[in-house]
């Protein structure tokens, strides 16, 4: 077997056998999908995104679609770390597949307490730390340096879409261990109204297959530049699609919102490695 390693400046580093994994928000705390999806075809699991404190759902509506494209605004709703790290990390140690704690980064010392809980809870392998798009090049070191200063976790952060430039150098310089490129950009889709003449849109976050484009020339731009690992995600839908994010040089790969339709991609990459190995 052939081990991918995410982290390799760590001192514990990040081992994993497959480069497929979920992306933060499609796959629960560990429970969805268990019995849709063979452990083995994965190499991680990312949790949704967590926050210290407890966060309410938007207002509905939450999804506008248009054609293969939709967009979602959850407001990220959980319950709370403390209450998730309760529920689920006896599940987590259990887990044959390393657990990746997606932390949704507010400030350095709410980042920091969250850091402190995670890293004292068995089960937990990593944290992915999700950066807002507003997000400075300071502030991204702020609160790096915070998950840094209160856990020995293995540290990736996700960029925003619109964020790759501004802070890939300093997210890396800050001490990430690696980096996930990118969160889903935001976007508007109309909402269907009875009045003609009325238009509403739900801003919020695009999902679909016509960001892959978008994602690989992300990754041929950046990945060269970049001296940790990088996991790609955005609108991977395929296998052969799988393969030319790692031909570009990424060493993982997070499969976001097609997972809710097709969990079975998984499998297909699987099947795919299998064939080309007889």
């Amino acid at each position: 077997m052939t081990w991918i390693e995410l982290a390799p400046h760590h001192k514990t580093g990040l081992p994993i056998s497959s480069p497929l994994m979920p992306a933060a928000g499609v796959f629960g705390y560990g429970e969805c999908y268990r019995d849709l999806i063979d452990d083995e075809a994965l190499g991680a699991l990312v949790t949704n995104p967590v926050s210290l404190r407890p966060r309410t759902a938007a207002r509905a509506p939450r999804i506008a679609v248009h054609g293969d494209t939709f967009v979602v605004h959850t407001g990220l709703p959980n319950p709370g770390l403390k209450r998730v790290l309760r529920h689920y990390s006896a599940a987590w140690a259990r887990q044959p597949l390393p657990v990746i704690v997606h932390l949704i980064a507010t400030t350095p010392a709410e980042v920091a307490e969250s850091c402190t809980q995670i890293s004292t809870t068995q089960g937990a392998a990593g944290i992915e730390l999700g950066l807002d798009d507003g997000t400075s090049a300071e502030s991204a070191a702020n609160l790096i340096a915070a998950a840094h200063s209160t856990s020995e976790l293995p540290l990736i952060t996700r960029l925003p879409f619109e964020g790759v430039e501004r802070l890939a150098s300093a997210a890396i310089q800050a001490g990430t261990d690696a980096l996930t490129l990118t969160a889903p950009p935001r976007a508007a889709i109309p909402l269907p109204t009875e009045a003609a003449e009325e238009i509403h849109c739900l801003s919020g976050r695009l999902y679909g297959r016509a960001l892959f484009p978008l994602l690989l020339h992300r990754l041929h731009t950046w990945v060269p530049r970049l001296s940790v690992p990088v996991i790609a995600c955005g609108g991977i839908a395929t296998a052969e699609e799988v393969e030319a994010c790692l031909a570009v040089g990424a060493a993982a790969v997070q499969i976001d919102a097609l997972l809710w339709r097709e969990p079975g991609i998984m499998g297909k990459y699987k099947l795919l490695k299998v064939q080309e190995n007889l």
